[in-house]
């Protein structure tokens, strides 16, 4: 069997997890386990931390009925704008939506009417990102409208931060005070909604002003944080190891991979490793990974390949079969998906993300 894993830390997440419930106590605690738990793996993620929890949030239905199928009983949140197509698997499998067609609220309401059902919505309020959601002045009308549809519960409203990752907390305030603004005109007109969330986790890390009533909480539950935020206190979730297949010496000037854009300088040793672009372990990387091998860094060297990986271990004593991290620590030497991400030119949020479901999850304490 290849020794390629990911290793998921229990530990890690109930660290994170507490983290959240001392910085907006009280609060409903939204976990975000969208794209396969952000690729640390949905349902393994979800059956472990469901007890810590208040709910989850994905992206699409079909995540939310393989949650489901999983065992999790939980309120599940979609989070994207689900279609009229939708209706009759969030009907069965007991789905919340965010609410921002009124089109797709009343096909909902008639599936959900007709099985003698109500389906939670939360008003999605586009506060300035213009990606999803309802303009801050059509939210009225479209509140009452949606307030007469029966097999609809208006449950919640929400908000989604485009900047809150950033030490700069203009645009986020903004977001803020025009969210604010509409939840203070609903109230007038005699709308009020249990879940109010705005705070996705660079928020929730930064802005105490919009934790409202719950949290939505991603990548922070993964021990990553986002952007310029800085969370020492968060602990990294995920652990990508595997292990050295092949040792070889090869000559001065002699070429190593595909293109053979490496030429050892000179005498050394390259080892094997099971990984590579299959894997999401990205081609971008080629000239710029690294991987541990016995608490030492080396240079991943060559073209990454799609199933394999090259790397030059100098004269070290390295064998088949000794375990070599790619994201994680290995003794006192650790390489973060961030320190990854950098080299790549993109954010940490890829980097786990890209990991591809043929490589393993396993749960470790």
């Amino acid at each position: 069997m290849r020794p390629t894993r990911i290793e998921i830390s229990a530990s890690a997440l109930r660290n994170n997890i507490a983290l959240f419930r001392r910085i907006a106590p009280g609060t409903v605690l939204i976990a975000v386990v969208k794209a396969n738990a952000y690729g640390h793996g949905m349902e393994l993620v979800a059956r472990t931390i469901e007890p810590l929890v208040d709910m989850f949030g994905v992206a699409f239905v079909e995540e939310g009925a393989a949650l489901r199928v999983a065992g999790i009983t939980k309120p599940i949140l979609v989070l994207m704008t689900p279609t009229v197509s939708d209706a009759e698997t969030i009907v069965a499998e007991r789905l919340d939506v965010v609410a921002c067609s009124l089109d797709v609220m009343q096909q909902i309401d008639r599936v959900a009417r007709s099985r003698a059902q109500r389906i939670g919505a939360h008003v999605y309020v586009d506060t300035g990102m213009h990606r999803d959601g309802i303009l801050p002045e059509e939210v009225p009308a479209f509140v009452e409208a949606c307030a007469q549809l029966d097999g609809i519960e208006l449950v919640g409203i929400c908000t989604h931060f485009a900047r809150s990752d950033e030490r700069d907390c203009t645009m986020t305030t903004e977001q803020n005070r025009r969210f604010a603004r509409v939840l203070d005109l609903l109230q007038a007109k005699g709308y009020r909604f249990p879940l109010v969330h705005a705070a996705n986790t660079g928020a929730a890390l930064q802005h105490p002003a919009t934790h409202y009533s719950a949290l939505r909480i991603g990548i922070g539950l993964y021990g990553i944080a986002p952007g310029e935020v800085y969370a020492p206190q968060l602990q990294p979730v995920l652990r990508l190891r595997t292990a050295v297949t092949a040792v070889r010496r090869i000559q001065a000037g002699e070429p190593a991979s595909y293109g053979t854009y490496y030429h050892a300088p000179v005498p050394t040793t390259i080892a094997t490793i099971p990984i590579g672009y299959g894997d999401g372990f990205s081609r971008i990387l080629t000239g710029q990974a690294e991987c541990l091998i016995g608490g030492k860094c080396y240079p991943i060297v060559g073209a990454i390949c799609m199933d394999e990986c090259l790397v030059d271990v100098g004269n070290d004593p390295v064998a088949i079969g000794d375990e070599v991290v790619l994201i994680g620590s290995q003794g006192t030497q650790a390489i973060t998906a961030s320190q990854i991400a950098q080299r790549m030119g993109t954010i940490p949020y890829e980097v786990t993300t890209l990991l591809h479901h043929r490589i393993e999850r396993q749960l470790v304490e």
